[in-house]
């Protein structure tokens, strides 16, 4: 990880050009090839310095104003609109095609504007999908159940990585780099857009985001890290049973969470401030991963991501697992959450809030050796979590200690209507795509309410005096990048520590793909590099 000094400016990864910085935020450069970025690390190690902005180039997280007005000026959203809709125009979009296959099966295309010939295919071919809708939705539901419960997580997983060893040398052979926003990304990226980009092409409905994010486990098994993670310590003399890990997919043991709370100190809420909620509501449930034999004096609080909308603690078991590992041995624990539209957003914080509160006072671990870490929309809680934890102490509210400091992957901040990098970037982001866009972004106005709602639960438009130190990994080719940019530049204005790194052409929480790509295990070693120091 490259330290901090008080040169100003940043060595680019080809290790010719040079970068204006300014202090406070480091960021892990790309240069436009392809690069081993352990070495570029290890050359601009005694030169790097920060940058808030992540790049020159990103003209939707330069503002220097800290007025929340000026995010919601119409020349404002013109400006990142244009600059995101320009850097379309230097990508590889629609894996090379000389088409763009969305215009044939989106609701919101102008036909007017289409071909003859394209007219002529677009019907056939929505009646075709809407057709293979209505069967899935049939057939779904009893087809997962038979995969998660009745098939072997360690089959799925071997299953998953036979394919994939099958897969990649076939892609390269024919495909090679053609298919992937640019030529510089590896080979292994390039396979897995060709692979993931037809998912735009079919309509995203919860159950499936939910059924998906419930399987990421199955991508992360223990043998699949063997290369860059030592394994956990086998001594389990001293725990109270057997390891349970092997059946969950890891090598630590697997503690299932079900604790009643008496009280919750920290006030939160957006309706309505909240400090106590209802006898089921002060249930905290979830699973803790303890790595050896004895508990780890450093945590992770593991927030997992989903819009929202989906995800739960057994599919981010893996990862999870993987990362505190890889941060010293650390224990992690992953609460679950309320989701939308079931719930609302007030519902996730303080479920979230009260899992920190679980990891204080009922098992006893101090504040400043607890982590938080959130992915996409659990960044966002990560964020509010300690936003409300510095409110309710100005209050005299809550005197609940801040903990170490929070890690954001592609943390999803802004809950207002989408613009720039939200808007442009979902014509190629593999995971938050045009479907999953359409089927997501309409609840947040549904759960939050008006504009005023939605930027007053916004975390990106909050107070960010007196957070402790934040991590920021994102990708300049993401759907969350102006966001997360503009995040980093607030906080670091008012005073926090800002560790930024971001990477080229990469989609939405790549890191979460480091079993099969280079980059991915870059961001991996990125984030635990700064979970070291902290």
């Amino acid at each position: 990880l490259p330290t901090t000094c008080p040169s100003n400016k940043m060595e680019a990864a080809n290790g010719n050009a040079i970068a204006e910085t300014q202090p406070g935020v480091v960021v892990i450069p790309r240069s436009v090839e392809f690069v081993d970025t352990r070495k570029v690390r290890r050359q601009t190690e005694s030169t790097v310095s920060c940058s808030s902005s992540a790049s020159s180039s990103s003209d939707g997280a330069e503002s220097s104003t800290d007025s929340i007005d000026a995010y919601f000026e119409e020349a404002y959203i013109q400006k990142v609109n244009e600059r995101a809709k320009k850097e379309n125009e230097q990508l590889n979009l629609n894996l090379g095609l000389p088409v763009d296959l969305t215009e044939l099966t989106r609701r919101d295309v102008n036909t007017a504007e289409l071909s003859v010939v394209k007219r002529a295919i677009r019907v056939p071919v929505r009646i075709m999908l809407h057709i293979l809708h209505r069967f899935l939705s049939l057939v779904e539901n009893p087809l997962f159940r038979f995969w998660s419960r009745r098939v072997p997580l360690k089959f799925r997983q071997q299953l998953t990585f036979v394919a994939w060893t099958i897969y990649l040398p076939i892609h390269k052979a024919l495909i090679g780099r053609r298919s992937g926003l640019h030529p510089s990304v590896s080979l292994e990226y390039h396979a897995l857009t060709s692979m993931m980009w037809w998912g735009r092409l079919f309509p995203i409905t919860i159950k499936r985001i939910r059924m998906a994010l419930s399987q990421l486990h199955v991508c992360h098994p223990c043998w699949a890290y063997k290369d860059f993670i030592k394994p956990a310590s086998t001594d389990n003399k001293h725990l109270t049973k057997r390891s349970n890990g092997e059946k969950h997919g890891i090598s630590g043991h697997v503690i299932e969470v079900y604790h009643q709370m008496q009280t919750k100190l920290t006030p939160t809420g957006f309706r309505e401030s909240v400090r106590n909620g209802k006898h089921d509501e002060m249930i905290v449930t979830g699973h803790y991963i303890q790595q050896s034999s004895h508990p780890s004096e450093k945590v992770i609080l593991w927030i997992y991501g989903g819009a929202f909308l989906a995800g739960d603690s057994t599919g981010n078991l893996g990862i999870a697992e993987k990362v505190g590992l890889m941060s010293g041995g650390r224990d992690c624990f992953i609460p679950n959450y309320r989701l939308i539209p079931e719930a609302h957003l007030d519902d996730a914080l303080f479920d979230v809030t009260l899992a920190y509160e679980y990891l204080l006072y009922e098992r006893g671990i101090r504040p400043e050796n607890v982590t938080l870490l959130g992915v996409s929309s659990g960044g966002g809680l990560v964020t509010l979590l300690m936003q409300a934890l510095v409110e309710a102490r100005q209050k005299n509210e809550s005197y609940v200690e801040l903990p170490a400091g929070g890690v954001l992957i592609g943390p999803f901040v802004d809950y207002c209507t989408p613009k720039g990098s939200m808007d442009a970037y979902i014509k190629h982001d593999l995971i938050v795509n045009q479907s999953v866009f359409d089927e997501g972004i309409p609840y947040l106005e549904v759960v939050l309410g008006c504009h005023k709602k939605r930027v007053e639960a916004s975390p990106i438009y909050r107070s960010f005096i007196g957070l402790p130190p934040l991590c920021i990994c994102v990708s300049e080719h993401e759907v969350v990048y102006d966001q997360a940019m503009i995040l980093a530049q607030r906080a670091k204005n008012q005073g926090v520590d800002v560790t930024v790194g971001t990477w080229k052409y990469m989609c939405h929480i790549f890191p979460f793909f480091a079993p099969f790509v280079p980059e991915g295990r870059e961001g991996l070693e990125f984030i635990c590099a700064w979970l070291k120091e902290h």
